[in-house]
């Protein structure tokens, strides 16, 4: 007898808020509250008298593009084939409280933690071993995706709280000074371009051509 795993997805206690599915055409949608541009959130469909995430959303104010919800992607579990409807919730924010900084140096980093008080962080250090190269939109996108990153916290002529998944500035903050990358991220190894080590596959990264980091990622930011 084959036994085919379901995995339910019960939504208690999110950082997030939710809205209303009112209307349905193809991949676009219309809910029943104004949402700040390039919110992003999930879609719960019930199923067997349960919520599980069917689609992922992205908002604009009270419009919004539907998209497959690939996160748990896992050929080991068979997943309920169910479609987002009028009706359905989306909540919102969901991982807005687990955030990563990129950040030009140590100063930075710490001063943007401080502003960014009752946050999980998560270490620049996880990201720069997914990497082999500078980090591209997708590259990020990927990431948090896999350790349900909410915001990337870029550092550049101000600090831009950006959503992890359509990369429209969600808030920013401004700087009393200015900073200047000259490698691509604050990490707290010193050196990944040295000797053999773990790291090694990832000496490329630090060995960047790109002239201007700060004009690159405001180049990956949505506003």
């Amino acid at each position: 007898m084959r036994i085919i795993f379901v995995l339910f997805l019960f939504i208690y206690s999110l950082m997030g808020y939710e809205v209303t599915i009112k209307d349905i055409q193809n991949n676009e949608i219309t809910v029943d509250k104004y949402v700040k541009k390039g919110v992003s959130g999930i879609v719960l469909c019930p199923y067997e008298n349960k919520g599980i995430i069917c689609a992922k959303a992205v908002l604009f104010g009270t419009h919004g593009k539907l998209d497959v919800y690939d996160n748990l992607k896992n050929d080991s579990f068979a997943l309920p084939v169910v479609f987002p409807k009028v009706g359905d919730k989306i909540i919102l924010a969901k991982d807005y409280n687990r955030v990563m900084i990129i950040a030009p140096n140590q100063e930075s980093y710490l001063k943007t933690k401080d502003i960014l008080k009752n946050k999980i962080f998560i270490s620049p250090d996880i990201f720069a071993t997914f990497l082999e190269e500078i980090p591209t939109k997708n590259d990020f996108i990927m990431f948090a995706k896999k350790i349900d990153i909410g915001l990337y916290v870029f550092v550049l002529d101000k600090i831009y709280l950006v959503d992890a998944y359509s990369f429209y500035t969600i808030k920013s903050y401004p700087l009393n000074k200015n900073y200047k990358y000259i490698k691509p991220f604050f990490t707290t190894y010193n050196d990944f371009t040295t000797g053999e080590s773990v790291f090694s596959k990832i000496k490329n990264l630090f060995k960047s051509d790109i002239k201007n980091f700060n004009e690159y990622y405001k180049s990956l930011i949505k506003e």
